[in-house]
Protein backbone atom coordinates (compact mmCIF):
# COMPACT_ATOMS: atom_id res chain seq x y z
CA UNK A 1 0.00 0.00 0.00
CA UNK A 2 1.10 3.93 -0.38
CA UNK A 3 1.57 5.87 2.38
CA UNK A 4 1.64 9.49 2.98
CA UNK A 5 5.61 8.64 3.43
CA UNK A 6 5.80 7.33 -0.20
CA UNK A 7 4.06 10.28 -1.26
CA UNK A 8 6.05 12.96 0.40
CA UNK A 9 9.15 11.27 -0.41
CA UNK A 10 8.74 11.17 -4.08
CA UNK A 11 7.02 15.11 -3.78
CA UNK A 12 10.41 16.08 -1.79
CA UNK A 13 12.50 14.75 -5.12
CA UNK A 14 10.56 16.08 -7.86
CA UNK A 15 10.46 19.46 -5.85
CA UNK A 16 14.34 19.07 -5.81
CA UNK A 17 14.50 18.77 -9.20
CA UNK A 18 12.80 22.62 -9.26
CA UNK A 19 15.29 23.90 -7.51
CA UNK A 20 18.07 22.66 -10.10
CA UNK A 21 16.26 23.95 -12.86
CA UNK A 22 16.39 26.85 -11.11
CA UNK A 23 20.02 26.92 -10.60
CA UNK A 24 20.23 27.65 -14.40
CA UNK A 25 18.51 30.98 -13.99
CA UNK A 26 19.08 34.31 -13.07
CA UNK A 27 16.30 36.75 -12.04
CA UNK A 28 15.50 38.23 -15.68
CA UNK A 29 15.43 34.96 -17.34
CA UNK A 30 13.36 33.02 -14.31
CA UNK A 31 10.70 36.03 -15.26
CA UNK A 32 11.28 35.38 -19.40
CA UNK A 33 8.53 34.29 -21.78
CA UNK A 34 9.25 31.47 -24.22
CA UNK A 35 8.80 32.37 -27.91
CA UNK A 36 5.68 29.84 -27.72
CA UNK A 37 1.99 30.79 -28.36
CA UNK A 38 0.70 31.26 -24.40
CA UNK A 39 3.46 30.72 -22.48
CA UNK A 40 4.43 30.45 -19.37
CA UNK A 41 8.04 31.53 -17.43
CA UNK A 42 9.68 29.41 -15.28
CA UNK A 43 8.19 31.83 -12.17
CA UNK A 44 4.74 31.25 -13.42
CA UNK A 45 5.29 27.54 -13.18
CA UNK A 46 6.67 27.04 -10.09
CA UNK A 47 3.79 29.24 -8.39
CA UNK A 48 1.03 27.63 -10.11
CA UNK A 49 2.61 24.21 -9.36
CA UNK A 50 3.07 24.99 -5.79
CA UNK A 51 -0.80 26.67 -5.90
CA UNK A 52 -2.11 23.94 -7.25
CA UNK A 53 -0.31 21.32 -4.74
CA UNK A 54 -1.75 23.24 -1.74
CA UNK A 55 -5.16 23.69 -3.46
CA UNK A 56 -5.58 19.51 -4.02
CA UNK A 57 -3.77 18.91 -0.67
CA UNK A 58 -5.02 21.65 1.55
CA UNK A 59 -8.22 22.95 0.48
CA UNK A 60 -9.82 19.27 -1.17
CA UNK A 61 -8.40 16.67 1.35
CA UNK A 62 -8.26 18.56 4.23
CA UNK A 63 -11.66 20.83 3.68
CA UNK A 64 -9.62 23.94 4.66
CA UNK A 65 -10.53 26.93 3.65
CA UNK A 66 -8.77 28.50 0.04
CA UNK A 67 -7.95 31.59 -1.21
CA UNK A 68 -6.40 30.06 -4.13
CA UNK A 69 -6.31 33.06 -7.56
CA UNK A 70 -5.54 30.77 -10.24
CA UNK A 71 -5.48 33.58 -12.85
CA UNK A 72 -3.03 35.94 -10.71
CA UNK A 73 -0.32 32.58 -10.73
CA UNK A 74 0.00 33.25 -14.64
CA UNK A 75 1.07 36.65 -14.06
CA UNK A 76 3.01 35.61 -11.14
CA UNK A 77 7.01 37.58 -11.53
CA UNK A 78 9.52 37.84 -8.77
CA UNK A 79 12.91 36.21 -7.91
CA UNK A 80 14.96 33.13 -7.79
CA UNK A 81 15.49 33.55 -4.20
CA UNK A 82 11.59 34.28 -4.32
CA UNK A 83 10.93 30.66 -5.75
CA UNK A 84 13.63 28.98 -3.21
CA UNK A 85 11.88 30.23 -0.44
CA UNK A 86 8.19 29.44 -1.87
CA UNK A 87 9.67 25.51 -2.62
CA UNK A 88 11.07 24.90 1.23
CA UNK A 89 7.81 26.49 2.54
CA UNK A 90 5.97 24.02 0.10
CA UNK A 91 7.98 21.45 1.34
CA UNK A 92 7.47 22.27 4.68
CA UNK A 93 4.26 22.73 4.36
CA UNK A 94 3.54 19.32 2.62
CA UNK A 95 5.29 17.39 5.62
CA UNK A 96 3.20 19.55 8.23
CA UNK A 97 0.30 17.88 6.13
CA UNK A 98 1.27 14.50 6.29
CA UNK A 99 -0.16 13.30 9.55
CA UNK A 100 -3.53 15.08 8.64
CA UNK A 101 -3.37 13.66 4.95
CA UNK A 102 -2.39 10.66 6.26
CA UNK A 103 -5.39 10.52 8.81
CA UNK A 104 -8.20 11.36 5.49
CA UNK A 105 -10.11 8.95 4.10
CA UNK A 106 -12.67 10.86 1.69
CA UNK A 107 -12.69 14.03 0.36
CA UNK A 108 -13.97 16.53 2.40
CA UNK A 109 -15.32 19.46 -0.11
CA UNK A 110 -16.46 18.89 -3.29
CA UNK A 111 -13.94 20.78 -5.72
CA UNK A 112 -15.02 24.03 -7.31
CA UNK A 113 -12.31 23.32 -10.32
CA UNK A 114 -13.46 25.39 -13.80
CA UNK A 115 -13.83 21.59 -14.78
CA UNK A 116 -15.76 19.24 -12.32
CA UNK A 117 -14.11 16.01 -11.59
CA UNK A 118 -16.40 13.42 -13.02
CA UNK A 119 -17.00 11.48 -9.28
CA UNK A 120 -15.77 12.04 -6.16
CA UNK A 121 -11.96 10.79 -5.94
CA UNK A 122 -10.24 8.76 -3.04
CA UNK A 123 -7.53 10.55 -0.86
CA UNK A 124 -5.17 8.66 -2.60
CA UNK A 125 -6.32 9.53 -6.17
CA UNK A 126 -5.87 13.22 -5.14
CA UNK A 127 -2.04 12.56 -3.79
CA UNK A 128 -1.29 10.95 -7.11
CA UNK A 129 -3.07 13.88 -8.47
CA UNK A 130 -0.83 16.38 -7.25
CA UNK A 131 2.60 14.37 -7.40
CA UNK A 132 1.30 14.24 -10.77
CA UNK A 133 0.59 17.57 -10.91
CA UNK A 134 4.21 18.48 -9.79
CA UNK A 135 6.12 15.86 -12.04
CA UNK A 136 4.12 17.21 -15.03
CA UNK A 137 5.24 20.63 -14.41
CA UNK A 138 8.71 19.62 -13.44
CA UNK A 139 9.07 18.30 -17.04
CA UNK A 140 7.26 21.48 -18.48
CA UNK A 141 9.66 23.58 -15.93
CA UNK A 142 12.85 22.05 -17.52
CA UNK A 143 12.21 22.47 -21.44
CA UNK A 144 10.74 26.18 -20.19
CA UNK A 145 14.07 26.42 -18.51
CA UNK A 146 16.09 25.57 -21.69
CA UNK A 147 14.14 27.91 -23.87
CA UNK A 148 15.25 30.81 -21.78
CA UNK A 149 18.04 30.12 -20.57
Amino acid sequence: MISIDDFLRFSDRTLDGYRRSLERLNDTTVNALPDLSSPNSPYQLVVHALAAAYWWTDHIVLGNPSDRDRPAEFKAAGTVADLHAALDAAQAKLHQLGPALAAATEIAIPPETQTPLESEWTVGACMIHVYEELAQHLGHLEITVDLVA
